[in-house]
């Protein structure tokens, strides 16, 4: 019963909801850094770390980690202002990344697997005045409810869309991944339940790769959120 009870809490990580993250005592924070880009150039953006999350943001947003103890997940926020990602309905410039550790609240992958897939996420194209220009479900492998045979739960998807409220433009795109027991598995961080990547930037001439970059640039330990997309793309639904 305990799983079905946390199954919304999952499902809520999904929606961006984690919000401003408070720290009061007793609260667990992962090792956390901001530095710069390791580029032969100059770089307008900086190398956010928290635990075994890496991407880049640019360098004049705020960041913070997310704590491991409310729900059990490692990653961060980033945002021009961190209190305004708590509104965040795809008008709001910022970034979020992070992973969910399986064995920490012992969830079955089948959950995740149905927090990856629900639409909440993807009602970031629902919001008034925001809509969807893609929007793509990579791997769909779904679990076998009845026991009667063997399914991996894996599940992958992306989306990209803009928004135009208030005379204010802006364009997000997201990946959100659950390995299931299948081949994701065996990239990214071994105990994974799933992945969620999000991102805003302001709409304009240079922002569609602005956030493409922003979003290739996650990685989780030594594997990029697109080669897990790669991965996935490479197996048979």
């Amino acid at each position: 019963m305990r799983a079905r009870v946390l199954l919304p809490c999952v499902a809520a990580v999904l929606t961006a909801c984690t919000r401003l993250p408070s720290t009061p005592p007793g609260t667990t924070l992962p090792a956390f850094s901001i530095r710069p880009v390791d580029s032969a150039t100059p770089s307008p953006f900086v190398q956010i770390q928290s635990g075994s999350v890496r991407a880049i943001v640019p360098g004049s947003w705020q960041a913070a980690p997310l704590p491991t103890n409310r729900f059990p997940q490692e990653g961060f926020i980033a945002s021009p202002r961190l209190a305004d990602w708590d509104e965040a309905t795809g008008t709001v410039r910022g970034m979020e990344a992070f992973w969910v550790d399986i064995g920490a609240e012992g969830i079955p992958s089948d959950y995740y697997y149905l927090a990856a897939r629900s639409d909440e996420l993807a009602s970031l194209a629902g919001q008034k005045g925001c809509h969807a220009d893609t929007s793509k479900v990579i791997l769909d492998r779904p679990p076998d409810l009845s026991g009667q045979r063997f399914s991996p739960s894996d599940y992958v998807a992306s989306a990209t869309g803009t928004c135009h409220v208030a005379g204010a433009a802006t364009r997000w795109a997201y990946v959100v991944a659950a390995p299931g027991y299948g081949p994701i598995r065996q990239v990214g961080i071994p105990t994974s339940g799933l992945y969620v990547v999000i991102a805003v930037v302001v709409s304009g001439p240079q922002s569609k790769a602005m956030l493409q970059e922003m979003i290739d640039g996650a990685q989780f330990g030594s594997t990029s959120i697109s080669q897990i997309v790669q991965t996935a793309s490479g197996i048979p639904s």
